[in-house]
């Protein structure tokens, strides 16, 4: 169950630093072990504010953007919209980011991320639906598991010099993801 301070919320520009910052503190901790210590070492704050501004000020009506918050703080947020090119063939909705700060992993947060993507990504008739994470990261894969995704594709993706091996988890029908 979600903690009982925590709001979920249609992100918005004045939401790009902060969930910059909260994107690079997730990738330096949870993929700790998983991915080139010196890719995590050299990820800068601000690495992703540019890309979330830009999104938010361009906002497509196929995307939806979500982020938690608690006091007044991103502690998690979820991307989505028409799947991009490399998906798995009919998968036309896709989750492009779900992060949730190491310290608040465990708390439903993700969970409430998940469904509100999806939720949006259903209203844009955006479904089936896939999203993608580190081939070998346990933790990710048992959730996407736990939710009745299934195992629909890998890739390798290039990423600032390195390669990262990546497993696609498909939902041919949204209902597990948007039920309460």
């Amino acid at each position: 169950m979600p903690t009982p301070d925590l709001r979920i919320r249609r992100g918005v520009i004045d939401d790009a630093k902060e969930a910059s910052r909260a994107h690079t503190d997730t990738w330096r901790i949870s993929y700790r072990g998983l991915v080139p210590d010196a890719l995590l070492d050299g990820l800068k704050d601000d690495r992703w504010e540019n890309g979330w501004r830009r999104g938010f000020e361009s906002m497509d009506p196929t995307r939806v953007v979500h982020v938690a918050e608690i006091d007044g703080r991103i502690v998690g947020f979820a991307g989505g919209g028409r799947a991009r090119a490399n998906a798995p063939p009919g998968y036309v909705g896709e989750v492009y980011a779900l992060y949730v700060r190491p310290e608040h992993q465990g708390e439903g947060i993700g969970r409430a991320l998940l469904k509100a993507a999806a939720e949006g990504l259903v209203e844009r008739g955006l479904v089936p639906i896939v999203i993608w994470t580190l081939f070998d990261n346990p933790a990710s894969r048992g959730f996407y598991e736990s939710l009745g995704g299934a195992v629909i594709g890998e890739k390798r993706e290039p990423f600032e010099g390195y390669e990262l091996h990546e497993v696609a988890y498909g939902w041919l029908d949204a209902a597990p993801l948007v039920k309460g």
